[in-house]
């Protein structure tokens, strides 16, 4: 139905026939893309939100109270959209204010329905229809105002007494029109100010801002003289809006003489004083050098087996490297663990060669001879063997894995330990379980195989056994028996008469073992 009431078919044409102004929504989308259909338990209790529209009696004549409300009631009882009572209310309200009846239903709705404004604006629930701004001070009112020639009221938000908006679209409330500056503040007409390096001015009459550039001072010339300076342009420290020319240090103009140093000295490198490029040179580095070798202060220097020679801190005045002090040697003949000190013809001092491996363990080091083996008294799996091949000695270790071991698979009193006493075990007992094989003709229908095939099967005894429990009191039964634990289905050809054969399959076990299966009841 139509605002004149005339009954229509089609529901968007009916829902853009009611539409009203609303200050608070300045970007409402007309378009209705689908129909929504709400859904209400027709038992509902109405809420007290709804009855605030019987109020509302100075506007009864006006705009029928009795839709409204229905579909007031509808929203707060519908499950898809029980948060559209304010918007029903809203509606009659706002219908109630184009026909010149201003209603204040939100101070009714007990804070159920608040509007919420800027900081800039205040809530007013009868406001004036036609919105001044600072760019324009006469808004057409609505066409329908227009013909009617009525005043109206809109609910919505407003600018305090003495303010006026200062577009359409900020939402800023001034006190006298002005313009809205880059970072959002407001100037006054003819008011000047200085932003991002240009000077600002806002035009009184059409409240638009101008700006341009703010003129910088003239860099005098410059020539840059001085080795490695080039002429650069840079943005002046007491002014970021202005430029100069200034000089500076460019490395990549420098030409470098890199030296190369001898040993014992190292490069350093130093500015020229009239200019920024780097000057190589060659300092002492404060060792020694023998023999095209360099060494530090305190380290042994080779030189003749019978003598020690040491790098000493002090500088030859000639080489300008270090000295090197010799003395005579003095033998060593104490060895450590695993070696043996053998006098050698022609030397000074005879060495000590390598004879056995050492094994570190926490209770000290154990001496292993070349081709033996040595466990360590708390770990008998793990075994350590002294080798040596072309001088090298090499002590490898060798760590014997477990296999899997569940004590509960043992026939209680059979759990021992391999003779190396590394890893738990069974005992064996007579007839464990084996995989068999036995060749035989297959027979079946009346067809048979050239010849014998070989059948595996399992066979043996597993560890089946009844025992008392003290913990549970009572007889503990277990059953294990001989089964197939991998198998794969293998194809024979039979021969059923001369002229034909037929493809028989069977099982072919891979593997045997002991199960684990659930013991038959005892019957009583």
């Amino acid at each position: 139905m139509r605002r004149n009431g005339k009954v229509i078919e089609s529901f968007k044409e009916m829902a853009l026939d009611w539409k009203v102004p609303d200050p608070t929504n300045r970007h409402c989308n007309p378009g209705v893309s689908e129909l929504a259909e709400i859904e209400y338990d027709q038992h509902c209790e109405p809420s007290n939100l709804c009855k605030i529209i019987w109020n509302l009696t100075e506007c009864h004549g006006m705009v029928p109270p009795q839709p409204y409300y229905e579909a007031c009631v509808a929203s707060g009882c519908s499950e898809q959209h029980p948060s559209t009572e304010c918007q029903s209310m809203q509606t009659y309200a706002a219908l109630c204010g184009l026909h010149g009846v201003c209603v204040d239903w939100r101070r009714q709705a007990n804070g159920r329905c608040d509007a919420s404004c800027s900081q800039d604006q205040v809530y007013k629930p009868c406001g004036e229809a036609k919105r001044n701004t600072c760019f324009n001070r006469e808004i057409i009112m609505d066409t329908l105002l227009s013909q009617n020639n009525t005043s109206a009221f809109v609910e919505g938000c407003y600018c305090p007494d003495g303010k006026i908006l200062l577009n359409d679209h900020d939402g800023i409330c001034v006190s006298v029109c002005g313009c809205t500056a880059q970072d959002g503040s407001v100037k006054q007409p003819r008011e000047a100010w200085e932003h991002d390096c240009q000077y600002c001015a806002c035009d009184e009459v059409t409240l638009n801002i101008s700006c341009f550039p703010r003129p910088c001072a003239k860099s005098p010339p410059i020539n840059c003289t001085k080795e490695g300076f080039v002429r650069k342009i840079k943005t002046r420290l007491d002014d970021p809006c202005c430029t100069e020319t200034v000089c500076e240090c460019d490395i990549k103009t420098c030409i470098i003489n890199k030296t190369a140093c001898d040993l014992g000295f190292q490069p350093v490198v130093a500015i020229s004083e009239d200019g920024c490029c780097p000057i190589f040179s060659c300092i002492p580095k404060g060792v020694c050098v023998s023999e095209g070798v360099e060494f530090k202060p305190g380290a042994m220097v080779p030189k003749s087996s019978c003598e020690d020679c040491a790098c000493t801190d002090e500088q030859d005045v000639v080489t300008q490297t270090n000295r090197i002090q010799c003395v005579p040697v003095k033998c060593q003949t104490t060895c450590q663990q695993g070696f043996r000190y053998v006098e050698e013809e022609g030397q000074c001092c005879s060495q000590c060669q390598q004879v056995a491996c050492v094994a570190n363990f926490p209770f000290g080091n154990v001496t292993i001879e070349v081709g033996k083996s040595y466990k360590a008294p708390y770990d008998n799996c793990t075994q350590y063997t002294c080798t040596e091949s072309a001088g090298q000695f090499s002590l490898t270790s060798t760590v014997k894995v477990c296999l899997p071991f569940e004590e509960s698979n043992c026939v209680p009193g059979t759990v021992d330990v391999t003779s190396d006493g590394c890893c738990k075990t069974c005992i064996d007992l007579p007839h464990k379980c084996k995989r068999s094989v036995k060749e035989q003709y297959i027979i079946h229908d009346n067809c048979k195989s050239a010849s014998p095939v070989p059948v595996p099967f399992c066979e043996g005894t597993c560890s089946t056994y009844s025992v008392y429990s003290f913990e549970a009191g009572e007889m503990e039964h277990k059953c294990i028996c001989c089964h197939e634990k991998r198998s794969h289905e293998v194809k024979v050809e039979l021969v059923c008469s001369e002229h034909k054969t037929v493809q028989f399959t069977y099982v072919h076990v891979d593997e045997c073992g002991c199960v684990e299966t659930k013991c038959p009841k005892r019957r009583t």
